[in-house]
């Protein structure tokens, strides 16, 4: 007959504070009683063995308690120091063969391209691999990811500083207070994105007597099926003229043309619809701002006026005088200046709510639908994009805010970590996405800080408010990096 052993019970300091108030409550005429451990350690579940070792442990650190003498209930729950129920030791097991104060020292002298992996550091500082290990596990080191990031002169530092300052709010630049950005409701940021088929490393989750999927095989990497689009974004809001909520999605536009199949092939026949790329030049980008943009601009935009269409300085993209898109403007908005072109500062990718967070965002999103040819890709990049969340959106706006608030900080360079704000946990907070946008409205950053703004009905009381904005103080102060070599952490 196989006999299975007993699941062993984690005494934790909860179990070791009931068990030792259960045998006090069990004292009778200043003694305990025979049969207390038992009946204490069935009522817990634990062998009565442990409840008297956990009994006389706990007796001997009572100060002033001298062996058999009588016992008083209420003394010795007033008595009990608070370590007595502990389960973690400072020193507990044994010495660490290596000192781990010299040991983060000496990685901090060694050149980042020779700690690479845990492998790598531990041959560069010659000591096991387990050892760097239980460093990281023991959250001494972490790893940092190093991203690729434009060359910048002293001309693109300027340009990026005065960008940067001049998005912050004119009211507060001279004022005692300190300074807050722009809403920043009335800029539509517009970028081009190649989006692949597929890509190289896909990850997929398989079990234990499942063969692997089969290998995506392409004729050379650089054919793999792609198509450019063209995003064009705003920053979600609350509209209270229409009551209706504005999600910040204007379009997003495939560049190029369907064309069909006039051979059969082994994938097609003839007849059967295609997708043909077009190089995006100054006429197509041109015709598509005219047919496309600007009509969702009128369309979907809160509002209508001092509208700003932010575009990097691509040769293809148009110079922010361009006579011909002053004319279409007046044609549809009945004004020219009700939108205007400003193209951002040179080498300045981070600037763009697109590039900064979107693409990544969206392109993650889409590869989840696996599509199989360029059509479907289509397809499904724009049933994403209309599925994706405003909240999120919203998100990647107060980043770029908080990205600027670091540019201004490194003096118009680009060499910043973006501090974690903690945006979803105050979204889930306020438990109402548009009140917290609408509330952000003429905050921006202080620091890295969201400000409140006052110009909007709260459904808070102005305690709660006061008791919000504190722990915002407190939990922004505490920020960590997007964390390839170890740091260490000291």
């Amino acid at each position: 007959m196989v006999t299975t052993r007993k699941k062993r019970v984690a005494m934790t300091e909860k179990l070791k504070k009931d068990v030792f108030t259960a045998c006090v409550v069990r004292v009778s005429r200043e003694i305990l009683p025979y049969g207390s451990f038992k009946a204490v350690g069935e009522t817990h579940k634990i062998h009565p063995r442990t409840v008297a070792n956990l009994w006389y442990s706990t007796l001997k650190q009572i100060p002033g308690y001298q062996p058999n003498t009588p016992l008083d209930p209420v003394s010795l729950l007033a008595n009990v120091p608070e370590t007595a129920f502990t389960t973690k030791f400072e020193n507990s097991g044994r010495n660490p063969k290596h000192d781990r104060d010299m040991l983060l020292q000496e990685i901090k002298n060694i050149d980042p391209t020779a700690r690479r992996t845990i492998r790598s550091l531990a041959g560069a500082v010659g000591i096991p691999v387990m050892t760097i290990w239980r460093m990281k596990q023991s959250k001494k080191l972490k790893v940092h990811t190093m991203a690729l990031k434009p060359k910048l002169n002293d001309d693109h530092r300027l340009n990026r500083l005065f960008h940067c300052i001049a998005k912050n709010d004119k009211n507060t630049i001279n004022s005692v207070a300190e300074m807050t950005f722009k809403s920043m409701y009335n800029e539509i940021h517009i970028d081009e994105k190649w989006f692949f088929l597929v890509r190289d490393g896909l990850r997929c989750i398989v079990t234990q007597d499942e063969p692997p999927p089969k290998a995506i095989s392409v004729s050379h990497k650089s054919h793999i099926t792609k198509v450019m689009f063209l995003s064009a974004l705003a920053r979600p809001r609350f509209n209270h003229t229409t009551r209706q909520e504005f999600d910040g999605l204007i379009g997003i536009y495939p560049v190029g043309e369907i064309d069909m199949y006039v051979r059969a092939s082994h994938g097609h026949q003839p007849g059967d619809l295609k997708w043909c790329n077009v190089n995006m030049d100054r006429d197509l980008y041109r015709d598509m701002l005219f047919n496309f943009v600007l009509p969702d601009v009128k369309k979907k935009m809160p509002i209508d006026n001092n509208i700003i269409l932010q575009q990097d300085g691509a040769k293809a993209h148009l110079p922010d005088d361009d006579p011909l898109f002053a004319a279409k403007v007046t044609e549809l908005f009945g004004d020219p200046t009700a939108v205007k072109l400003y193209t951002q500062p040179a080498q300045s990718p981070d600037l763009n709510v697109n590039d900064l967070g979107f693409f990544n965002s969206l392109q993650s999103r889409y590869y989840q639908t696996a599509p199989k040819d360029a059509l479907e890709l289509i397809e499904m990049v724009e049933e994403t994009y209309k599925n994706y969340p405003a909240k999120k959106l919203n998100r990647i706006w107060l980043t770029l805010q908080s990205v600027m608030n670091q540019v201004i900080n490194q003096r118009g360079d680009n060499d910043y970590t973006i501090p974690h704000m903690k945006k979803k946990f105050w979204n889930d907070k306020t438990n109402c996405h548009y009140r917290w946008i609408a509330r952000k409205e003429k905050g921006g950053l202080v620091g890295n800080e969201v400000r409140d703004s006052k110009d909007f009905p709260s459904m808070e009381t102005e305690e709660e408010e006061e008791e919000e904005e504190e722990e915002e103080e407190d939990n922004n102060n505490n920020h960590t990096n997007d964390t390839t070599i170890f740091l260490s952490l000291c």
